[in-house]
């Protein structure tokens, strides 16, 4: 038994060596290059930008790759960047290149310089966190020593040798052990932590397989012409089809992977983490835990692979999962957050428009405001195709909405798009004719440039009543031509931020292996202004707690660009010009006077000071006065909005926090109720359309002559 037992142990101790010291050397089949072959040829037949110039296609590439793997300028030398571009630029072809843009037929992509880098890549991270355990080991990091590590990668350099990427990597391994202590863990706890996600890191890397490599390849490949377009391997096409058929059980959440973090990307119109209101873009998962299930513990995820991380999100509907989460505008990763999920199927009824009335006191008189939370442009296509009367869809249910509105005397509707990310076109287009009645809504352009409106002619105006449009960056696409329309028309006023810019719209083709999502359209205003980087610009904007720009279609270097094309003629509502001016003076005087207000403000100041940061200290007690300083000044600002509102203020930040979360929880069965009492811009938005209202007594919108 003894000699049983022994054997065992050294069975594990070699397994652990083998993951630990494993390379990775994997080669680019024939199979993958005449698939490579295969999308580049469609990217350049295909895509919107058919005219790309290509002439240095595989340096440019190159390029994208190491923004892509290491941005951050720790894993690779000097040398060996200039060396790979060297590789890469041999397949270019400049020469070929003179008046006309190059052919297909005449550039080919260096599948295996890609390969070889990515292969470099992660045996560099196997190197690298190799180092690091070796380092953690020796359990010598001094906190009270003045260090610090760069966090702005434009002030970042390539390092000349290993020598000088090994000094990155501990002081790396010196913060995360840090960062876990700021999370209240002693230093052997921290360090066992941190060791348990190293090895987690080596373990996701030795699984690596070509088609791996090859995604990674061809992602970069796509993005090259476009964020939008991308290659989906067969695993990813099936998980992609469930996912727009909403039928898998879960949180309904996107996920990417971060810098070992997998990090939310979107959350699913009416699905679990949504309803929580607690889970944000950004937000990186920790920890997941499965509540309910014996002897079961809090799993660090940290380092694991995407498909790992989502196979232990996913579950059976009624069950509970707990995640424990960075913030994503947090002012340092020893934040956290713990957010609870009861997991089930993602329904068209939960991503349905809810509607709220409420009424506002101005000048001796009461005003009706009608709100509608649209959460997606949704539509059931398999009833609508089946010819089912009864099918749902978003424009169908507004119209239901509004009609009751009617019937309620309900005196304004303000459509709230904040976060509606988009959805059917059709849809889109179904939904501005309930308020501007026929007419076209967009222009769409092709790729041989040919422009045709898009509209509905059949289209009757059911609301004839002032309205109002709330949106803000995560606003896209369908909600972008909903907003630009009625933005046009002059048919209602636009409050929020600056819209997300996507004017561009996306196939889905079959490949001899997977599938490829390819931009093929641009969509334009009908007054020929694009939508595509610039997005909607409000007519009344809204403080916001961060930079908007940080995030949006202009945030991604291969976005397409802005452009405009001819105006079509349509009529506008009557608006008198002087209206918009009147409206901000009032929402700016608001602004000044209102504590909610003052709040969103007060934040803001504090993520700029936080955006500014260059360089993160190593030394502990710099690093827990800060926290300190960060919950202190959360705790002043919040106390201030209360003194305010003559509320009860806080002793502490743990007072606060305690009193967050059990209001959370009080309210989760209230998630899908439209908050006009929690939600300040929402708030605000009924008062400038209330303004509006005021300024413009017994106005009915109709069409201008």
């Amino acid at each position: 038994m003894y000699k049983q037992k022994k054997a065992l142990s050294l069975i594990t101790i070699l397994l652990l060596s083998i993951s630990v010291e494993a390379k990775i050397n994997i080669h680019v089949s024939e199979e993958k290059q005449k698939l490579c072959k295969e999308i580049f040829q469609k990217m350049t037949s295909e895509h919107f930008f058919i005219n790309k110039d290509l002439s240095f296609v595989n340096t440019e590439i190159f390029d994208v790759l190491v923004d892509q793997l290491d941005s951050q300028k720790i894993y690779f030398t000097e040398h060996e960047i200039v060396s790979y571009r060297k590789k890469f630029s041999k397949f270019d072809n400049p020469v070929s290149y003179q008046k006309k843009f190059l052919k297909p037929s005449n550039c080919s992509i260096d599948l295996k310089s890609n390969f070889a880098f990515i292969n470099l890549y992660f045996n560099r991270l196997i190197e690298a966190t190799n180092y690091q355990m070796k380092e953690l080991g020796k359990k010598n990091f001094d906190f009270t020593k003045e260090e610090a590590i760069v966090i702005d990668d434009e002030q970042k350099n390539w390092q000349r040798s290993k020598f000088e990427l090994r000094k990155i990597w501990r002081r790396l391994a010196k913060n995360d052990v840090l960062t876990s202590m700021l999370a209240d863990k002693e230093l052997d706890e921290a360090t066992e932590t941190i060791e348990k996600r190293y090895k987690n890191r080596l373990r996701r890397i030795i699984q690596r397989n070509e088609e791996d490599i090859f995604s990674i390849s061809m992602d970069n490949l796509t993005s090259y012409f476009d964020p939008h377009s991308a290659y989906f391997s067969p695993k990813s096409a099936e998980d992609f089809e469930m996912k727009m058929s909403l039928k898998l059980e879960g949180i309904g959440a996107m996920l990417t992977i971060e810098d070992d973090y997998a990090t939310i990307v979107s959350v699913v119109p009416g699905g679990p983490a949504e309803k929580t209101g607690k889970i944000n873009p950004d937000d990186k998962i920790v920890k997941i835990h499965q509540i309910g299930e014996s002897n079961s513990a809090p799993i660090d995820v940290v380092g694991w692979r995407i498909d790992e991380v989502v196979q232990l999100i996913r579950g059976k509907a009624g069950t509970k999962v707990e995640l424990e989460l960075i913030p994503g505008k947090t002012g340092g990763f020893s934040e956290r957050k713990f957010v609870t999920i009861t997991r089930e199927e993602v329904k068209l009824e939960e991503q349905a428009a809810k509607s709220r009335i409420i009424e506002i006191k101005r000048n001796l008189q009461t005003i009706k405001i009608g709100m509608i939370d649209l959460p997606a442009f949704y539509i059931d296509f398999n009833a609508w195709r089946d010819r089912d009367p009864n099918f749902r869809s978003s424009s169908k249910d507004v119209e239901i909405i509004l009609r009751k509105f009617s019937d309620q005397g309900v005196d304004a509707v303000l459509i709230d798009l904040r976060g509606n990310s988009g959805g059917s076109l059709f849809e889109a287009n179904k939904l501005i004719g309930l308020f501007v009645s026929s007419g076209a809504t967009l222009q769409v352009k092709e790729s041989d440039g040919s422009v045709k409106p898009w509209g509905d002619a059949r289209a009757k105006q059911v609301w004839k009543k002032p309205m109002a449009v709330m949106v803000d960056r995560y606003s896209a696409s369908a909600s972008e031509i909903f907003a630009g329309a009625i933005q046009d028309y002059q048919r209602g006023i636009i409050i929020g931020q600056k819209t997300f810019g996507k004017g561009t719209v996306q196939k889905l083709e079959d490949l001899s292996s997977g599938q490829i999502k390819i931009t093929e359209s641009k969509f334009y205003r009908i007054t020929g202004v694009g939508m595509q980087n610039r997005g909607i610009l409000p007519d009344i904007t809204l403080p916001s707690t961060w930079d908007v720009e940080e995030v949006g279609e202009s945030s991604y270097d291969t976005a397409l660009a802005w452009d405009e094309i001819q105006p079509i003629r349509f009529h506008k509502y009557s608006m008198e010009s002087y209206l918009i001016s009147q409206l901000n003076e009032k929402h700016l005087k608001r602004v000044n006077e209102n504590p909610n207000l003052q709040y969103i403000l007060d934040v803001r100041e504090r993520y700029e000071i936080q955006k500014n940061k260059d360089i993160i200290s190593l030394n502990l007690i710099k690093r827990k006065i800060e926290k300190e300083e960060r919950q202190l000044w959360a705790l002043n600002i919040e106390n201030k909005r209360r003194a305010s509102l003559n509320l009860e203020l806080f002793d502490s930040f743990k007072a606060m926090d305690d009193h967050s979360v059990s209001k959370e929880n009080d309210e989760e069965e209230k998630a899908f109720e439209i908050d006009i009492d929690n939600d300040y811009l929402l708030n605000e938005g009924t008062q400038i359309l209330s303004d509006y209202i005021i300024l413009n007594q017994n106005i009915y919108l109709t069409k201008a002559a």
